[in-house]
């Protein structure tokens, strides 16, 4: 008898260890002032606050809690420091993988980095007008860049002001340097159109109020810096950008520069609530975009004057970025000295790239109509297109840029029909035109892409929630499967014990499938002939593990498919 209790002991003392295991969070802690971007790794409860989070960290660094700022997502003051009382998941955090930033208040930390990056990356005086290069992505930095912001800092210090954009749905900023140069252009986030101070009266009038859909107000200026940090090599000319943090009395704050028509009457300088002279400056965080001289723009210019090279890097860009607001004056026209008659394209303003949704219309891309687009791409072009590691760029913008699953997956997407349109011999046109963007008049009708991603999805869902199996071995099943598929082997599914789960189990572990990519197998509308293989997407997926957090993909085809029988 007391055999079997002992048994029975050890069994339930098994289980707990096993639901303490499944839930618990393994997250990241980055120190901001780190050059060289090292993360530790952290084992919490989901249920932790962050006055836990700070005590673990003191016991492993030996920095008092209250000598700790943390930090969830690249926008440092934006987001503001997570106060102790709040949970991980009050921050939003319910998986694992995810990275908290963390800053040391002082100079005399041990994880601070030397005193020049900090000065570079810090505010010098809450009280005093100032900008500064964010913490989180100063590794990401150019030294030219960090450079500029030293110089429209001292612009600043003798009493420059920022000078509005005179057009734009935004708040832009010129900045100068000492001699009244204009060396940077400064995009609050807080400023941007939907957003709670911007200065041209594009407030939000309720819940999800935005321009346009798949983007939240606030983090525009993320995808103004994801396009600089995926332009690798400089290819399509994006201006260097990156995070900063500014203070100055004439950023837009609670209406103040509204003009009575906008409703100034009743706030600003005008309001009850409004801040008295002595008090802090308001600290904003948004992008920082180096000063980019221009002839003009294409809306002054016509395409004939244009190389093909150059609007092909332009619609490369726009195309790996579903790229929402590429009209003629986002694109700044720079005479080429060596060639007078010629221009030389630079692409800015992207702020409405990498949405959640893929509703690109035809009139949303500029370059469409241009003949260049119908030439064939130069060697140049399909190498850079063909060596683009699509899978580091998705790493990229997960891991500094905290981009969700859905933006990831159309990025994903895009990228590799681009490179599979241009291993095929297609031109960029075929590729935007008859895949990726919606064609119809009045841009209403799903695109090719939409309509692809939608059934995959679908499909995904049905084979993993199907009433037969648990979600996690349906998931572990149609993931084995898909990398046998596309490695040529035959599907071997063998389910190790924590997968092997009864369906009304008490203990459900999260599914494997987190999003879903999709496959592009059969283009009808391209001529009978596929544009698109199985190679297009055997190199993200011949190497899928556990540890990785890869989506899972299915297959759509002109013949019938059951989930429940493949698995």
């Amino acid at each position: 008898m007391s055999h079997h209790t002992e048994l029975g002991r050890n069994e339930a003392g098994r289980t707990s260890t096993a639901n303490n295991f499944l839930l618990d969070l393994k997250i990241f802690i980055k120190d901001v002032h780190d050059r060289n971007g090292r993360k530790r790794p952290l084992t919490v409860k989901p249920w932790a606050t962050v006055k836990d989070v700070k005590d673990m960290l003191c016991k492993h660094l030996h920095v008092q809690p209250s000598a700790q700022a943390i930090y969830y997502g690249p926008l440092l003051t934006s987001a503001r420091e997570l106060p102790n009382y709040r949970t991980l998941q009050d921050a939003g955090i319910y998986k694992s993988g995810e990275t908290l930033l963390l800053e040391i208040k002082g100079a005399n930390s041990n994880l601070a980095s030397s005193s020049q990056s900090h000065s570079i990356s810090s505010l010098r005086s809450p009280k005093a007008s100032d900008i500064c290069v964010s913490s989180s992505l100063l590794d990401l930095t150019p030294k030219s860049l960090q450079r500029l912001v030293q110089q429209a800092r001292r612009g600043l210090a003798i009493g420059l002001k920022p000078i509005l954009a005179p057009d734009g749905s935004g708040g832009s900023y010129f900045l100068s340097d000492a001699r009244k140069l204009r060396v940077g252009v400064f995009k609050p986030a807080d400023e941007e159109p939907m957003a709670e101070n911007n200065p041209r009266g594009y407030v939000p009038q309720g819940d999800g109020d935005s321009l346009r859909q798949g983007i939240r107000p606030g983090e525009l200026c993320l995808r103004e810096v994801a396009a600089f940090i995926l332009d690798h090599d400089g290819f399509s000319g994006v201006p260097m950008t990156t995070l900063a943090e500014a203070q100055h009395p004439s950023l837009h704050v609670n209406g103040k520069n509204w003009s009575l028509l906008e409703g100034g009457a009743a706030v600003g300088i005008h309001s009850l609530n409004s801040p008295s002279s002595g008090s802090d400056l308001v600290k904003k965080v948004g992008s920082f975009q180096e000063y980019v001289h221009a002839e003009c723009s294409m809306d002054d210019l016509g395409p004939s004057k244009i190389k093909v090279d150059e609007v092909h890097k332009i619609a490369i860009l726009d195309i790996r970025l579903m790229n929402a607001d590429r009209n003629v004056a986002n694109i700044l026209c720079q005479r080429i000295h060596e060639d007078p008659e010629n221009f030389r394209l630079v692409p800015i303003d992207h702020g409405y790239s990498l949405r959640s949704v893929a509703d690109v219309a035809w009139f949303d891309w500029c370059w469409l109509d241009w003949p260049q687009t119908k030439q064939p791409l130069s060697q140049k072009s399909k190498n850079y297109v063909l060596n683009l590691d699509i899978e580091a760029d998705v790493r990229l913008l997960q891991e500094r840029l905290n981009m969700g699953n859905d933006v990831i997956d159309y990025f994903r997407a895009s990228c590799y029909v681009l490179k599979a349109g241009v291993r095929a011999g297609l031109t960029l046109y075929d590729i935007a035109s008859e895949i990726l963007c919606r064609s119809d008049p009045c841009g209403e009708a799903p695109s090719k892409l939409e309509t692809l991603t939608t059934m995959a999805k679908e499909l995904s869902m049905s084979a993993v929630h199907n009433g037969r199996f648990h979600h996690a071995t349906a998931s572990l099943a149609l993931e084995e499967q898909l990398a046998s598929t596309s490695s040529g082997m035959p599907p071997q599914i063998s389910y190790s014990s924590k997968f092997s789960i009864p369906f009304n189990s008490s203990v459900k572990p999260k599914p494997v499938v987190r999003s879903a990519s999709s496959f592009f197998s059969v283009v009808p509308s391209l001529g009978g002939e596929s544009a698109f293989s199985d190679e297009l997407f055997g190199s993200s997926n011949s190497n899928i593990n556990e540890n990785e957090t890869q989506p899972a993909m299915v297959t759509s085809s002109n013949s019938d498919c059951s989930s429940d029988g493949d698995l």
